[in-house]
């Protein structure tokens, strides 16, 4: 059921997950000039606050906090598989990967890299205030739609 709740966390996980994209690009050494993964974030972002963040919001800042962390990690695993989903595909079609085990492993890889690039400390201070100001500005406006339902 659609609520403003869903539609706000949508909005705001999307659009700052681009943010998150394009920090994350300027992670690598020769930075991609292509925004396609951004907005690739940013999309599965926006599905992950519609249809998971959305709907466990309630009035305790201290659970939109965890909601909105869980969030950011459905983001993450959500993007890896699709990533590698569509990796294995392209590659395997070119002849990279011979079987399918081969193709597990280069996503297995590829994941990894990820990962790792993504531990840098500047980084991860970033996704944190960007989780605590999403938190807050969710559950704040949940509280608002709520009293507003209330008062009726």
């Amino acid at each position: 059921m659609p609520t403003l709740t869903r539609l706000a966390s949508m909005i705001l996980f999307g659009s700052l997950t681009y943010l998150v994209g394009m920090r994350y690009q300027m992670l690598y050494e020769d930075p991609p000039e292509a925004l396609s993964g951004s907005l690739f974030l940013a999309a599965v972002a926006a599905a992950v606050g519609w249809y998971v963040v959305g709907p466990r919001i309630d009035r305790s800042y201290i659970r939109g906090v965890t909601v909105v962390l869980q969030g950011y990690i459905a983001t993450l695993l959500g993007a890896l598989f699709l990533y590698g989903f569509y990796d294995a595909f392209t590659k395997g079609y070119a002849m990279k990967y011979r079987d399918f085990g081969d193709a597990i492993n280069g996503v297995m890889v590829v994941s990894a890299e990820h990962l790792m690039r993504m531990l840098d400390q500047d980084f991860l201070i970033f996704l944190a205030m960007l989780t605590l100001a999403i938190a807050v500005v969710i559950t704040t406006i949940y509280r608002t739609a709520e009293a507003r339902r209330l008062a009726r």
